[in-house]
């Protein structure tokens, strides 16, 4: 059995231990002490990093009674040896837990719901509750646990008897056998969890609800705390200082500003596609009467504008029209047939050109990686006038 010597102190960072046991396994090795302060995978918490003996931690689990930590080299079994957590990782791990049970507290005590997912990621965190979260109540929900941080409550940790287990009121996602560890956060929560948490709320520093979805019939929370949401902060709002000085405002005007740049630009497109559409007009008209294949190339046409000019040309008479537009590596296209199958020809231009695309027999459209004179010379071959 390996002492937890992380639940003696959480805020201690190097201790010493005996190996007891090592064993290569997959390219790493797995160590057995007689004490640890590396906290093993977890309730949803990840496990430690660190240093053991001059070597590296990269994971920690728990097998039966014993924590194995998982090493990139070898330690002699037998030998005593330092070790020391990474705090700023342990710490991180202490503030996001403490911010999620007491987020967890306020909403399954306002809603009487269950927290019935977990998951502390290397970004975020997410939460998943077993009722749906109306979007108007997430403020309050954020604003009354980060009132925990601002009155920094101090977060106990107890192991009750089974009597006064049986009368207390807690949180948990799974029964419970044996002796039950107890997390309570003032009013704000109180929960079973095997995990490391602060000793105060204020510790936190802050608890930040960045996202909000519909899942499995209730509702999943993204959030973040601590120095992760400072650092979130910070980031935002650089960005939207860019985007302000980009824009010539203020930071805090930058979405009317970013509003008033979107209704331009989607004028702009308007009158774009108004005179491309004349521009197609006024090609088409020039296709030679008795026209019965033409092949057209274009530049900046998206597959809209391709299926427009193709049916003009086929308007005026034409049979067969392929319009073409250069794409990165290659041209994406659109054949229209008012007779022979389309898709012959995209069939005839697999092997050549690595064509990509199908359709009906009356349209086709789809991508080729090829030069504009080898399509010429392809579509020459077909009597295809060629036009630009």
């Amino acid at each position: 059995m390996t002492e937890k010597l992380y639940y003696r102190d959480a805020y201690a960072t190097k201790f010493t231990a005996r190996v007891l046991d090592c064993t290569e396994e997959k390219k790493h090795w797995t160590v057995i002490l007689n004490r640890t302060l590396f906290y093993p995978e977890g309730g949803g918490q990840p496990a430690d990093i660190g240093v053991l003996g001059g070597v590296r931690v990269l994971d920690v689990h728990e097998r039966g009674e014993d924590i194995v930590h998982t090493t990139d080299k070898p330690l002699p079994v037998g030998a005593e040896v330092e070790g020391e957590i990474d705090w700023e990782h342990r710490f991180d791990l202490m503030q996001n837990h403490s911010g999620e049970h007491i987020l967890s507290g306020v909403i399954c005590g306002r809603y009487g719901c269950d927290n019935v997912g977990f998951h502390m990621g290397k970004e975020s965190i997410t939460i998943d509750l077993n009722t749906k979260i109306p979007a108007e109540d997430l403020p309050y929900l954020e604003e009354k646990a980060n009132e925990a941080i601002w009155k920094n409550v101090p977060v106990g940790i107890r192991y009750p008897s089974k009597e006064e287990l049986a009368k207390l009121e807690y949180r948990s996602k799974k029964e419970l056998e044996g002796q039950v560890r107890i997390v309570n956060v003032g009013e704000y929560d109180c929960c079973a969890c095997c995990g490391t948490h602060v000793k105060l709320a204020g510790e936190i520093g802050q608890i930040k609800i960045i996202g909000a979805q519909n899942y499995k019939g209730g509702t999943r929370l993204e959030l973040l705390c601590g120095k992760r949401a400072l650092q979130e902060f910070r980031k935002k709002n650089d960005v939207s200082a860019e985007v302000g000085r980009l824009l010539s405002v203020p930071a805090v005007k930058a979405d009317s500003a970013v509003k008033n740049v979107l209704a331009e630009r989607d004028e702009l497109l308007q009158n774009l596609n108004q005179l491309k559409w004349k521009y197609f007009t006024l090609k088409a008209e020039q296709v030679p009467e008795g026209t019965e294949n033409i092949l057209f190339f274009g530049e900046g046409l998206n597959s809209k504008d391709l299926t427009h000019f193709a049916d003009l040309l086929l308007q005026k008479g034409a049979k067969r029209a392929a319009v073409f537009s250069r794409a990165d590596e290659g041209y994406v296209f659109v054949l229209l047939s008012a007779e022979k199958d389309a898709r012959a020809y995209t069939d005839e231009m697999k092997e050549p050109f690595g064509c990509k695309g199908g359709g009906k027999p009356d349209a086709v459209q789809g991508r080729v990686a090829a030069e504009k004179k080898a399509l010429k010379n392809f579509f020459a071959d077909k009597e295809f006038l060629i036009a630009e």
